[in-house]
């Protein structure tokens, strides 16, 4: 690749990255609200077709479905913090159904809204380090899993999640939060029906608040690595390799898609 190609390409990259961005930011602000293809396409200057397409390349994600994320990750917040009823709830992030909510919030994140709120604000202030109930030993990978790679062990006393995100849907082959072995290659655990998935590892430091990164998504909290993975594709097991780093804003909050761990004893 020529230099001035090499620089056009990473010109484009930048554009799709700023219109995306810009988008994702007006979805925040407007949560409440019906948000049309054709107008997110507008605010990035694109159209629809190529803005649909484009999104998806950035992020993983339909804008669509990066949209019901960012609801379900508002909704948490929303259901941890306030005494609010679960109906008002679901109308702040965009639902006019309360039985809507209760639904899709149940489908996404493997917990009823109500059950929710009861466990995340049992967690506390637990810290990753801390979280003695994940401490239990890691079922051994079936055969074929497929495996994420990790540039860098995450540290002792870190906290653990890899979860596939397959094309097309939100609904998650969910992995589960355990403590760092130490080790760079982490199994994803029961293999996923063959596909086109997006991977993500996920980490809580080990001095980062559980709630932090799991709800409130606070800077610090939380390390992400995101790579493509086809499984099928080639002689199990797929592999996927990434680095972690700390969330961008085009990331979409898998987070809200993940249910929550309890210590024992805990209500729900």
């Amino acid at each position: 690749m020529s230099t001035a190609t090499e620089a056009a390409s990473n010109d484009t990259r930048a554009a799709h990255l700023e219109a995306v961005t810009r988008a994702i930011g007006v979805m925040r602000r407007r949560l409440a609200h019906p948000q049309p293809l054709r107008a997110l396409a507008g605010v990035a200057a694109f159209s629809p077709f190529y803005f649909h397409q484009m999104f998806r390349e950035v992020t993983a994600m339909t804008p669509a479905r990066f949209l019901a994320v960012l609801r379900m990750a508002e909704a948490r917040r929303l259901l941890l913090h306030s005494n609010l009823p679960v109906r008002q709830v679901g109308a702040m992030v965009g639902y006019t159904s309360p039985g809507t909510f209760s639904a899709q919030f149940a489908l996404l994140t493997g917990t009823p809204p109500s059950r929710f709120r009861t466990q995340a604000r049992a967690l506390g202030d637990v810290r990753a380090a801390g979280a003695r109930w994940w401490s239990r030993s890691r079922p051994p990978a079936a055969d074929g899993a497929p495996v994420v790679t990790l540039s860098r062990a995450p540290d002792p006393g870190s906290l653990v999640c890899v979860c596939l995100v397959p094309a097309g849907s939100l609904r998650v082959h969910r992995g589960s939060w355990t403590p760092s072995t130490g080790s760079p290659w982490i199994p994803v655990g029961v293999p996923p029906p063959c596909g086109e998935y997006a991977a993500f590892c996920l980490v809580i430091p080990a001095g980062a608040q559980v709630v932090d990164a799991l709800v409130d998504d606070v800077p610090g909290s939380l390390r992400l690595g995101r790579a493509a993975l086809s499984v099928c594709a080639h002689p199990p097991p797929a592999t996927a390799r990434t680095a972690l780093r700390w969330p961008a804003p085009t990331d979409p909050p898998v987070t809200a898609l993940l249910p929550l761990a309890r210590p024992p004893g805990a209500a729900g």
